[in-house]
């Protein structure tokens, strides 16, 4: 690893902080990256190479915060740079405003005609969104300028897995995998669309080589235990769901089908007590849940 390879003093220079940022953000390894940017920007608040994806990474982290000020010292800094539109355009993205995002974007587009995440980002504002013909447009021209930006083959495996397109979806898939072998976004992409295709003995190989690269991360223990729970495989899905329980114990959804899965085994207490908790946690939604319980209520 590129950390123990350097002494103190390199590992502290602003540049090798931010490629260690950006290397631990594009293998989803986020709180690692978030804590290289972070010193930075101690060290250096008017460095703008890079400052893309930290922008990015702080759109997933949902920190408006950080974000927002990020925004404006690089506008104060440098606002003819198109590094700075596409910073602004993620905190537009983050806050809801897909226009004023898009306009972001067009500008960065405008200043620096080549440059390829600008285009990836306007990709995944038109998609969700759901303008899939904006986005697949994007999205190649994105390939078109840079053919080994798995971003934009995401992007891609996206839109067709909307589309039930599951062969296309593959195809994108594996082809991001093969840039980025150990983004445990992209391999659990692939199994999702293994699931749609039936084979799903192959998804849940996907799922746990995304849990063996990052036993920490909720998202593979999470599909391993709705593809178990689907599968009728209780105890697994229950096993997964507890150790995804310590690790997202805000999560509604983990804590209701906790709940579902409590009740599958005839434990009463317990199925309500998560069901109780999922409904402190999604007040609004939820009919689902406050059904469950009258449910076991009258049962």
């Amino acid at each position: 690893m590129l950390e123990t390879s350097l002494n103190e003093f390199e590992k502290n220079t602003p540049w090798v902080l931010s490629k260690l940022g950006r290397l631990h953000y594009e293998i989803v390894n986020y709180p690692q990256s978030e804590l290289y940017f972070t010193k930075l920007r101690k060290l250096d608040r008017t460095r703008l190479q890079d400052m893309e994806y930290y922008s990015t990474l702080l759109w997933h982290l949902n920190k408006k915060v950080e974000l927002t000020y990020l925004a404006n010292e690089l506008h104060d800094l440098q606002p003819n740079a198109a590094i700075t539109w596409c910073v602004i355009g993620n905190l537009f993205s983050l806050i809801h405003e897909p226009n004023e995002s898009i306009k972001c974007f067009n500008r960065a587009i405008k200043l620096d005609k080549k440059f390829t995440y600008a285009y990836t980002l306007k990709g995944h504002e038109y998609f969700s969104n759901d303008n899939y013909e904006m986005a697949l447009e994007n999205f190649r021209i994105s390939l078109l300028l840079d053919p080994r930006h798995y971003n934009a083959l995401y992007g891609l495996g996206m839109i067709y897995i909307n589309l039930g397109d599951y062969e296309k979806a593959d195809y994108h898939f594996r082809k991001a995998i093969s840039i980025n072998p150990i983004n445990i976004i992209l391999i659990c992409c692939c199994g999702m669309v293994l699931e749609k295709l039936n084979k799903r003995t192959l998804a849940i190989k996907q799922y746990e080589l995304a849990h063996k690269l990052q036993p920490l991360n909720p998202l593979p223990i999470f599909k391993l235990g709705q593809l178990y729970f689907s599968l009728k495989n209780y105890s697994l899905a229950l096993k997964n769901f507890e150790i995804l329980k310590n690790l997202a114990p805000n999560e509604a959804s983990v804590h209701f089908l906790l709940g579902q899965l409590y009740n599958l085994q005839n434990d009463k207490f317990l199925a309500i007590k998560e069901f109780t908790v999922a409904l402190n946690l999604d007040p609004k939604g939820n009919y689902l849940i406050r059904e469950a319980m009258e449910s076991l209520k009258k049962s």
